[in-house]
């Protein structure tokens, strides 16, 4: 192999599972078939191969730090196990009462003190802060050992030197509704983890889904499943949410492209969340108080009770069956017939699982159901096809619901060969076809992008408690009222990606520091506030200005108000541009770019 070729890698760091794909660039007309999946993990002992390895990882004790992560982390594990890492990259989903439930059964903690009937209603309770580190930091670690052992099963396979001398591009997927923060810290995050590659990029979980599904499908016995103008819902069921896109089909050759034809949604529904339903079903069969009797050590993930459940969950079809399931002697139940427990043994039916998988299944259905009702009210025609990827997607249970909903409704339902690794390899394939040929030609805004600034006060339209006294000129002012740059739904075409302008009149005391800066802003809600203290009005990031290299005799020089004082004042425009589903930034000034431009998140 030249070391002109190129190893793509995808990253896949996910709620619960992690999963890392390659492929090199000299098996790129193979299509996604020549993509390969790191399936030996550290720890695994005699489990067979697995696609994917736990999102968790423990710090031992001081001196000796040792670090156990993956497989490596064991039920009777004593250090303090940190789970749902990536969850702690985004404010906005680690504020949830469900999330701290499911912190607790995956890090071990026990769930002693937790309310497994939960509404799961959104608090400012979530998973606590990890004493020590940064959620970064963490997440640095953990990648850094997922790095160190990709490294040296991809070292045995491009041996004698060669790996080291390949150019390489690390593909990492973040969730469609990743906030900019969130995105940035997840770079930050693969960044210390050194993975030392030529490029990285990002890609959205759905997005790269969507790849590999499509590509698979075109170039194999599928093909005819698919025409220009078709719509389809990909429906990314997981370990911790089931998100969900839908895409109009504009182009099969000689490259595949689509655009978006609904904004994506998601809900806290994924494979975990049955557990939990498990856990609180099991807590009604036994009672309360035998329930509480059993020690969290044996409710935990990897737990024998747990395994035995995964076993069952992960097999479950939803025909007429009965498995058993071995109690710990610690509830204090050795025989009930009316229970369903024979010696410890208890008897879990069908009927039983379907009560358990229904609330996940049917909130599913319910957001399969909402993206094909914004589809048709889009003017679009009624989705072709309902493609089911993600771990809990491999379930035919939940399968079977999903093709018996489309199938009442006239709509085919697919699921890829390998749908528990179709996010990582649909990864590796973006990285092998570069941006240039995207898959997605078109995108839909995801919210309302807009800024703040004052106005000359109008008592008839403006609030009085935003009303203030300029101190410069004396003048009076509304303070904080928005200009909504996009709206959501806004299509963003690739070729002609979105610009706004943010125009700033800033005002500047002289031999004054010339910094300032502009906080774009963001709303999820379908209506968009007139006021930025509006509660559905939220900071995306602070975009700063520096000046100060800007001669001061291109500044106007004005004397007025209160106190006569001098002072310099100049108007700019930062120009945002929405292109490959982000946000870069340009400063202008005075027709041209000037000093330098910077953003932040923490705002």
């Amino acid at each position: 192999m030249s070391q002109t070729q190129t190893l793509v890698i995808g990253l896949d760091f996910g709620t619960t599972f992690s999963g890392v794909a390659y492929c090199d660039s000299t098996r790129k007309s193979e299509g996604p078939g020549a993509v390969q999946v790191i399936q030996s993990w550290p720890g695994m002992g005699g489990m067979a191969n697995t696609e994917k390895v736990p999102s968790r990882i423990a710090y031992g004790q001081p001196p000796k730090v040792e670090i156990l992560w993956g497989n490596q982390i064991k039920p009777n594990t004593k250090a303090k196990v940190h789970a749902l890492m990536k969850l702690k990259l985004d404010e906005r989903l680690r504020k949830s009462k469900q999330l701290k439930m499911l912190l607790a059964f995956l890090r071990f903690d026990g769930l002693e003190g937790l309310d497994l009937n939960d509404s799961g209603d959104d608090e400012d309770d979530g998973p606590p802060d990890y004493p020590g580190k940064e959620p970064v930091e963490v997440v640095a670690d953990y990648l850094t050992e997922v790095r160190k052992h990709v490294y040296t099963e991809l070292s045995g396979v491009y041996n004698g030197g060669l790996f080291d001398s390949l150019n390489k591009e690390l593909v990492v997927t973040v969730p469609a509704v990743w906030s900019e923060k969130a995105k940035d810290l997840t770079l930050k995050a693969v960044t210390k983890a050194q993975f030392n590659v030529n490029k990285i990029s990002l890609v959205t979980e759905p997005e790269a889904a969507a790849i590999y599904t499509l590509m698979d499908m075109k170039e194999g016995p599928g093909q005819d499943q698919i025409q220009i103008g078709d719509c389809f819902v990909l429906c990314d069921a997981g370990g911790g949410t089931v998100d969900l896109i839908s895409y109009r089909i504009t182009q099969l050759r000689p490259t595949l492209r689509v655009e978006e034809a609904a904004i994506g949604s998601g809900d806290k529904c994924g494979a975990t969340y049955v557990d939990k339903e498990f856990l609180s079903w099991l807590e009604k069969k036994l009672g309360t108080t035998a329930f509480k009797h059993i020690p969290p050590a044996k409710t935990r993930h990897g737990s024998a009770l747990m395994n035995a459940f995964e076993t069952a969950k992960m097999h479950f079809e939803g025909k007429p069956e009965e498995v058993q399931i071995t109690l710990p002697k610690e509830c204090g139940i050795e025989d009930d017939v009316e229970k369903g427990i024979e010696d410890r043994e208890l008897t879990v039916t069908d009927t039983d699982l379907k009560e358990i998988f229904n609330p996940c299944v049917n909130r599913t259905l319910e957001l399969i159901d909402g993206q094909i009702a914004a589809i048709l009210s889009s003017g679009h025609r009624k989705p072709k096809l309902v493609l089911c990827v993600g771990g809990f997607g491999r379930n035919e249970y939940l399968n079977s619901k999903i093709v018996e909903y489309c199938n009442d409704r006239n709509i085919g339902t697919r699921r890829p060969q390998f749908p528990w690794s179709a996010v990582v390899r649909g990864a590796v394939c973006r990285g092998l076809e570069g941006p240039q040929a995207g898959l997605v030609a078109v995108r839909l805004s995801r919210k309302h992008w807009g800024t703040y600034a004052s106005e000359a006060f109008n008592p008839k339209k403006h609030s009085q408690e935003d009303m203030y006294v300029d101190e410069f000129d004396g003048a009076r002012y509304a303070k904080g009222q928005m200009t909504w740059l996009v709206a959501k739904g806004e299509r963003f075409p690739e070729s002609h990606p979105k610009k706004a302008f943010i125009e700033v009149c800033r005002q500047f005391k002289v031999g004054e520091d010339r910094v300032f800066g502009a906080v774009l802003v963001g709303c999820d809600e379908d209506s968009a506030p007139q006021r930025y203290a509006h509660k559905d009005a939220y900071n995306v990031c602070k975009v700063t200005a520096d000046l100060n290299s800007v001669p001061e005799h291109k500044f106007m020089r004005c004397r007025s108000g209160l106190n006569s004082e001098e002072f310099l004042m100049c108007e700019i425009k930062l120009e945002a541009t929405w292109a490959e589903d982000k946000v870069t930034w340009n400063f202008i000034f005075d027709g041209k770019t000037y000093g330098s431009t910077s953003v932040t998140y923490d705002t």
